[in-house]
């Protein structure tokens, strides 16, 4: 016996729109020089929402998209990362993005996109602390690519600190999981130190 899940994916398409629309008129709304936390928590309860339910429903490619976003939402909700007008543009492409993604699966197509894996990439880089552009558009030599510029670096391994090693036991209360925390982010995040 099979369920029909199309009623569930309609109302996963509706809610998704619309945690889109919310995302969209929060970040057009925005002052990078006067962050509004409640602002930030709209945006990042929307990330959020359309992650878990993109999740649940298998399609793996939203998931992770929207994880990454997620993400540099939660540095700044957090404080630890200061919002930048480059972040409000990344996270208005990737609504633009995510439309698109969510129009893919009520055609019944793939949510897989290759603008997806290019702001993805551009997300990777700003969480890792590297400077970034769009792509380079083809013929354009004007644009130096993230490659380029992360290889024409100086290696100043020389400066580095000496690093230390570190044991740390994690040993999870039985309800760490039922309050949304998510294990596998904090060994992310330890990995980084």
């Amino acid at each position: 016996m099979s369920i029909d899940l199309s009623q569930f994916h309609q109302i996963f398409f509706e809610e998704s729109f619309e945690g889109l629309e919310a995302m969209e008129s929060c970040l057009l709304d925005l002052d990078t020089h006067s962050v509004d936390s409640e602002t930030i928590n709209t945006i990042f309860r929307a990330a959020h929402s359309i992650k878990g339910s993109s999740g649940t429903f298998g399609f793996t490619a939203m998931a992770e998209f929207t994880h990454v976003l997620e993400t540099l939402l939660d540095q700044i909700r957090e404080g630890s990362r200061q919002l930048t007008q480059e972040h409000v543009d990344l996270l208005l492409q990737s609504v633009d993005c995510l439309r698109g993604m969510l129009s893919q699966l009520q055609a019944g197509e793939s949510d897989k996109s290759d603008a997806a894996k290019e702001l993805i990439n551009r997300f990777n880089a700003i969480l890792n602390g590297v400077e970034t552009a769009p792509a380079s558009i083809p013929g354009d030599a004007s644009q130096e690519t993230i490659a380029d510029s992360i290889s024409s670096q100086p290696n100043d391994s020389d400066n580095l600190l000496e690093k230390t090693d570190f044991v740390i036991k994690f040993k999870p209360d039985l309800t760490m999981l039922r309050t949304g925390n998510e294990p596998t982010r904090m060994f992310r995040e330890l990995a980084e130190l």
